[in-house]
């Protein structure tokens, strides 16, 4: 299962991305001061549903279905154990691919409508720029935004982050899962953003640095920033008062 799941990030620009989740769910548990406190009546069925769900994927070709018994088994395991905190084990499910098919369902219309918002903004700005569908042209240079550059995978990133930052600072479940619903609309203008970026990069003759920021750039540099903001408001939080 590990294996198919490792063989799947590469199907994306965006796919390294899963490895956000391990890395702030260890950062949960090198926090977690409290003692392991094990509840395990729901734990057991967590795990058989987790397992099931992933022999059944397996068995019948479906990677895809395989992977979401994966995160079910974390949070069971998590229970039975009690380590880590459930919070921190429902970052198992931001460790999952975002299943392909799930980019067709707004393609053309969302990447062009932002490829035209983008076109406009840098036009306004004096540069030689045209916009058709998802293609944005500027002289000899070209841009074609595909499903992949729709914002879906900033929602991805954006919320694992609000969940993050709710689990640092001890929120409640349903409360993180409030907060965390909320943050998806941050996503709208950061793409938005990222789509600007990648068109005046176009207007300079970087092309080929455009893709590389929609492809990797933005998801990454909103970790990033994300991360280091999350942790600065956290230390903030914890900081004694000075007289």
């Amino acid at each position: 299962m590990l294996i198919q799941l490792a063989n799947a990030i590469p199907e994306v620009p965006f796919g390294w991305s899963v490895l956000l989740a391990p890395a702030l769910m260890i950062s949960l548990v090198v926090r977690e001061r409290q003692e392991p406190s094990p509840r395990r009546g729901w734990a057991q069925a967590l795990l058989v549903v987790g397992l099931t769900i992933q022999l059944i994927g397996l068995a019948g070709g479906s990677p895809g279905m395989a992977r979401v018994g994966l995160p079910i088994s974390v949070m069971g395991l998590a229970l039975w154990t009690g380590v880590p905190s459930i919070t921190a084990a429902v970052l198992a499910f931001w460790a999952m691919p975002i299943p392909v098919t799930l980019y067709g369902l707004t393609t053309p219309n969302l990447e062009s409508a932002y490829a035209q918002l983008g076109a406009a903004m840098v036009g306004a700005l004096g540069a030689d720029i045209s916009a058709s569908g998802p293609l944005i042209r500027s002289g000899a240079e070209r841009l074609e935004l595909d499903p992949y550059h729709s914002g879906i995978h900033l929602i991805f990133v954006i919320t694992e982050l609000s969940w993050y930052a709710a689990a640092r600072r001890g929120l409640p479940p349903m409360v993180a899962l409030a907060r965390t619903a909320g943050a998806t609309l941050l996503a709208i203008p950061l793409q938005l953003f990222a789509v600007w970026v990648a068109v005046l990069l176009l207007a300079a003759g970087a092309s080929g640095v455009a893709h590389l920021w929609l492809d990797h750039g933005v998801w990454l540099l909103t970790a990033i920033l994300g991360v280091v903001w999350i942790e600065i408001r956290c230390a903030q939080r914890n900081r004694p008062d000075t007289p």
